[in-house]
């Protein structure tokens, strides 16, 4: 990955020779090595790049890893080895919008037209590489990292209070904001234009949700997704003789890792994390606590497979010490701080065993293993009464509910209106702005912000209810939701590179038009990654219908830093922001009862790992923004 920023003048002067080295000493927070400048008469971009790979012509940027270089050369006109930013400058500055969007990888760009004086960045369609920047009176400053962009001059620190307050409800619909005020991202499959006075951005592409369906028969459907998922797959292996996969006992990274043995394309090693031994917390019906007899099956199913558990540390240094964190990794806080221990410590052994890319089946979900939850919905918007009766028994036995509360539940609401549904909800009592369950966020802020009245024109539903239609959820959830974790993940990659191969436009697109019903069949959820990927997975992985526990260690973690907590909660009162935004009386009193043991602790999870860790966590970020980032 190759950092890059920029500074452009709209005031009629020249970048200095200050500002230039403001922009090297920015980038040299993030990239060692030399720092290659290309200039224009109000314009100057900075990038650490091997020499002579600068594209020559106007001033342009990228950070990429294309998979259809070949064809976006020979459109363009230009020959592929003269480097993917060239190919990339050369259609953008042909086809425009059109020809970013024919391009298929990753990519954040920048393109500076000094006769038409405007400033033009870009993003993938999924987020797989970063892009911010800070539009001011006269001038605007941007950065494939947020950090870089944070330590040019110029560019506001203050933080956002009804971000970080969203952010503590969950509410992760924003896509163009971050947590500092004045300073923007620009979202996944988005082109952002900046001249003088002006910010407009536009989706440059977006997936066809009303596509016929391309395909009669299952065995069809299954067959053109074996094909994508061994082309996907391909195209994220190309350039590495080594490999490292993230795997676990789930559909996603199984099959991710099987295919890839299949397809002997390079050495595969694969880390699972897996509790310590004799390890025992009870856990919920639908979910089974170690993975490591299923990863073994896949193991001897594939001996190709290399694989290696790893038992992550009990308190990660990255939650024991969020400062270095936020200074090293990135500016903002995470969303799962039990998540971002247990895969921080797996991370560190790829690290350590000389990987710099890690194979991740983030967006397998709501491609290929998608649940089928709509299901019942899509038989009654299509009027197919009888086989709506029949796949409503069948769920409602293998689920252990009522066939009422099945039709009602899956049928009926997702077809509800945002008025009915909130009414629905409330029959089902639920309060459907309650968010206390799994929050600290301050009641009082909720209503000085006037947050209800914002969640719902968002869309945002604390329930977590499904209304709509699969292909709109999962278009959104792909394409424009969680834009903060997509940051995340694209940042991370200046320490370990992350690929996922669900994440493959044309496996997303094809996704996207697979009947609901191949989903969810007979009771059976997943039925469709079932199908596809029996030719590759053990039965043990290929059976199993509950999910694996995620950082099973949760509470372990939580208890060993529990004396940081303690502290910090005193120290968030000296806070003004962190004490407006959070529910501190609350917080005291889940620390006075704080849980006895594990078992415990499972009666009281969402208090604990999901709003007690998080709103320290936010703390602490707020109190080291207003420390000076020190």
């Amino acid at each position: 990955m190759t950092n890059f920023a920029g500074l452009i003048r709209f005031d009629g002067a020249s970048i200095s020779d200050r500002q230039e080295v403001a922009l090297a000493s920015a980038l040299g927070q993030r990239r060692r090595g030399r720092i290659h400048f290309h200039r224009a008469a109000h314009a100057a971009f900075a990038q650490a790049l091997p020499a002579g790979e600068w594209p020559t012509g106007s001033l342009f940027a990228a950070d990429s890893r294309l998979d259809n270089l070949a064809d976006i050369a020979a459109t363009a006109g230009v020959s592929s080895r003269s480097g993917e930013a060239a190919c990339i400058r050369a259609i953008f500055e042909q086809r425009g919008d059109a020809g970013l969007a024919q391009l298929l990888g990753v990519f954040a760009i920048a393109h500076w037209d000094e006769v038409g004086r405007t400033l033009t960045l870009a993003r993938d369609c999924t987020g797989g590489r970063a892009l911010f920047y800070h539009a001011g009176k006269d001038f605007v400053a941007f950065a494939s990292h947020l950090g870089t962009l944070l330590a040019l001059p110029d560019v506001p620190s203050e933080l956002d209070e009804r971000l970080l307050a969203n952010f503590l409800a969950l509410n992760h619909r924003e896509r163009d904001v971050t947590f500092y005020r004045g300073v923007c991202r620009v979202p996944s499959r988005t082109v952002v234009r900046i001249a003088p006075g002006r910010v407009d951005q536009r989706h440059y592409w977006s997936p066809r949700l009303d596509a016929p369906p391309p395909y009669a028969r299952d065995e069809d459907y299954v067959a053109r997704g074996r094909e994508l998922m061994d082309s996907a797959v391909a195209r994220v292996l190309r350039d590495m003789p080594r490999a490292a996969i993230c795997v676990s006992g789930g559909f996603d990274s199984s099959a991710m890792a099987a295919t890839a043995a299949r397809l002997g394309l390079a050495e595969l090693d694969c880390y699972c994390g897996v509790p310590p031994p004799g390890f025992y917390r009870s856990v919920r019906s639908h979910r089974y606590l170690d993975e490591s007899d299923k990863v073994r099956a896949l193991e001897c199913m594939h001996p190709a497979l290399r694989l290696k558990l790893v038992t992550p540390q009990v308190a990660h240094p990255m939650q024991a010490d969020p400062a270095r964190f936020f200074q090293t990794v990135m500016p903002m806080p995470c969303r799962n701080l039990d998540n971002l221990g247990w895969f921080s410590g797996i991370r560190d052994t790829l690290v350590q065993d000389g990987h710099r890319v890690a194979l991740m089946g983030v967006m397998g979900n709501l491609t290929f293993s998608w649940d089928g939850r709509f299901c019942l919905s899509a038989l009654a918007s299509q009027g197919r009464w009888l086989e709506l009766a029949r796949q409503a028994r069948a769920l409602a036995r293998s689920a252990g509910g009522s066939l009422p509360r099945t039709l009602v539940g899956q049928g009926l609401a997702p077809l509800l209106p945002p008025g009915l549904h909130r009414a629905f909800q409330r029959l089902r009592g639920r309060a459907p702005d309650d968010i206390s369950r799994f929050s600290l966020l301050n009641p009082d802020v909720v209503e000085s912000l006037d947050l209800r009245r914002q969640w719902r024109e968002d869309g945002f539903d604390p329930t977590y209810s499904t209304r709509g239609t699969s292909a709109q959820l999962r278009a959104h959830q792909i394409f424009d939701q969680l834009q903060i974790s997509r940051d995340q993940l694209a940042m991370e990659g200046d320490n370990l590179e992350t690929r996922d191969p669900y994440s493959d436009r044309e496996l997303i697109e094809f996704s996207l038009t697979i009947p609901e019903t191949l989903f969810l069949r007979d009771g059976v959820p997943r039925w469709y990654a079932r199908q596809l990927f029996a030719d590759r997975l053990p039965r043990e992985i290929l059976d199993e219908t509950r999910k694996g526990e995620q950082a099973p260690n949760w509470f372990e973690s939580l208890n060993a830093r529990r004396p940081l907590i303690e502290g910090e909660v005193e120290r968030l009162e000296a806070s003004r922001l962190a004490g407006r935004l959070l529910d501190l009386p609350r917080l005291k009193r889940l620390i006075t009862d704080w849980p006895h043991d594990a078992r415990d602790a499972e009666d009281h999870m969402t208090a604990y790992r999901l709003a007690l860790d998080r709103a320290v966590h936010v703390g602490q970020f707020i109190r080291w923004v207003e420390r000076g980032n020190e």
